[in-house]
């Protein structure tokens, strides 16, 4: 038996994702503006985060007199601009400056006594 709580709870993450589903089959189909909550939901941020965005960090938007939307192409742009990029750890970069100045000691593979490692300043 379940309880109240657990219908409601299963009954809003249904909604949800029955308005994700809606929104990509929309986007296959032509434009749709979405209020501030329903593209966070798309993109999976928080609402206010988003309107922030909107208006002060200059997220791609759409104004119809006061009220704010979103298209699912501002979504996808929205995205594009959060998404950080991998950057390679201290160490690798320590590895490839050294490599990168280290002379050649004639020929073969280099060994652990014809490495030098400089220390640290």
């Amino acid at each position: 038996m379940t309880s109240p709580e657990t219908n409601r709870t299963r009954a809003a993450r249904e909604a949800r994702e029955a308005l994700i589903e809606a929104a990509k089959k929309a986007l296959e189909q032509g434009e749709v503006m979405l209020a501030p909550e329903e593209a966070a939901h798309v993109i999976g941020c928080g609402p206010r985060w988003l309107r922030d965005g909107a208006n002060h960090r200059g997220f791609p938007h759409h104004r119809f007199g006061k009220f704010l939307r979103f298209s699912l192409q501002d979504c996808r742009e929205i995205q594009e601009m959060n998404r950080k990029r991998a950057r390679p750890s201290e160490p690798a970069k320590a590895r490839r400056r050294n490599a990168a100045t280290r002379k050649s000691t004639g020929g073969g593979p280099a060994t652990q006594a014809s490495i030098r490692f400089k220390p640290a300043a």
